[in-house]
């Protein structure tokens, strides 16, 4: 008989899970077994898989928090995008254009997301013009058919991403909480909670509740189900997982309030400036 079991996972704790699920990857491992590319595009969640490969955190740019859409105060040497091949890691922060340009098909990119639906659609948010460097060689990458791999977790979930792309955007927001965004849709198979517990152990996971307080905010809480021991082994490693702490090179973590060298690539900021006021 089934065996059934309740968990909740912290954003933080969810991002640790996912990663340890995209390792087991046969894509992923076949890519870095075999000697092929895999350009981690980091975000907190690829950040976290870079840990699991044992190449480290990696420097975190822009990122959501209570302030709005922010960027780093400053820039690290740390890499934000990390090749990999062959057992060796190197930076692609300056050169990811040509390198995208010598990737193929063989390859492998593997991204985060800032919003999913349940359609099966993904995007990532842009304050940049043309989303920089990694925004332009994203988009030489799907030209040329390279492979995507998405980490994200479900309280990026959002109802209607087409709905979110008619609305967002650089142009035209009178004054926003962070730099205003534009989203850029990224298209390949999506690893979410659901996704790595059936990965790492067999068992359905379904969620029934959403957010909470304090600690629990931006958690998911989930059913999971499935043959007895490996229902336990689920539980018992998401036990292991409690206190996961938040990926990302520790200086890179720091959060602009203005004034940082990102600023003239922003637009609508409100902290920009100091531009904060009443919109009346």
């Amino acid at each position: 008989m089934p065996k059934k079991v309740q968990v909740t996972l912290t954003g933080n704790e969810s991002k640790r899970l996912i990663a340890q699920a995209a390792i087991r990857v046969p894509k992923i491992q076949n890519c870095l077994s075999q000697g092929h590319r895999v350009l981690l595009a980091g975000g907190t969640t690829v950040s976290a898989m870079s840990e699991e490969l044992g190449y480290g955190p990696m420097r975190i740019s822009g990122r959501i928090d209570a302030g709005g859409t922010r960027s780093a105060q400053g820039s690290t040497s740390t890499a934000h995008n990390l090749l990999i091949q062959a057992g060796q890691a190197v930076n692609a922060d300056k050169n990811i254009q040509a390198l995208v340009e010598q990737m193929d098909s063989n390859d492998l990119i593997i991204t985060g997301a800032n919003a999913i639906d349940s359609h099966g659609r993904a995007a990532l948010a842009f304050a940049a013009l043309g989303g920089g460097s990694r925004g332009h060689a994203l988009h030489s990458a799907f030209m040329q058919g390279i492979p995507t791999i998405i980490l994200c977790g479900l309280n990026k979930l959002i109802p209607d991403l087409g709905a979110a792309m008619a609305y967002s955007g650089r142009s035209g927001v009178e004054q926003s909480m962070g730099a205003a965004i534009g989203l850029y849709n990224i298209f390949g198979p999506i690893i979410t909670e659901i996704k790595a517990f059936d990965i790492l152990f067999s068992v359905q996971a379904i969620v029934i509740a959403g957010s909470g307080i304090e600690s629990g905010e931006g958690s998911r809480t989930f059913i999971l189900l499935g043959e007895e021991e490996n229902v336990y082994q689920a539980w018992n490693h998401v036990l292991s997982l409690k206190g996961s702490m938040l990926s990302g090179d520790k200086s890179s973590l720091a959060v602009c309030y203005g004034g940082c060298d990102n600023c003239v690539r922003h637009v609508a900021c409100m902290y920009k400036d100091d531009e904060r006021k009443v919109l009346d």
